[in-house]
């Protein structure tokens, strides 16, 4: 495992989002009852950041076209049968958010 430093608790508001770049790859951090969850930031359909889409639960959905993503498993909810985006551990050291990537 490689876990990286890539943000402070502060800085992901409860039933919120926010857009990483890790080592060039495009990550959207959320926070949802206390927890937190990575995945892969970019939506299937057009290239539409998902850290700033709305939360329901462990379902976000997508800004541009209301895609729908779990941020848990990160799969996608309706539309395509089988598309995923990644998923990374994510690890609180203090106030310290690490993923493992």
């Amino acid at each position: 495992m490689t876990w990286i430093k890539v943000a402070e608790t502060s800085e992901v508001k409860e039933k919120s989002g926010k857009e990483l770049n890790v080592e060039g790859n495009r990550i959207a951090l959320f926070r949802v009852n206390g927890n937190y969850f990575a995945i892969d930031a970019i939506c299937r359909h057009q290239d539409g950041s998902l850290a700033p889409g709305a939360l329901d639960g462990e379902i976000v959905e997508c800004p541009l076209h209301s895609w729908h993503y779990n941020i848990r498993t990160g799969a996608l909810l309706d539309y395509l049968d089988g598309v995923k985006l990644k998923t990374y551990k994510v690890d609180i050291r203090g106030n310290e958010i690490y993923l493992d990537f």
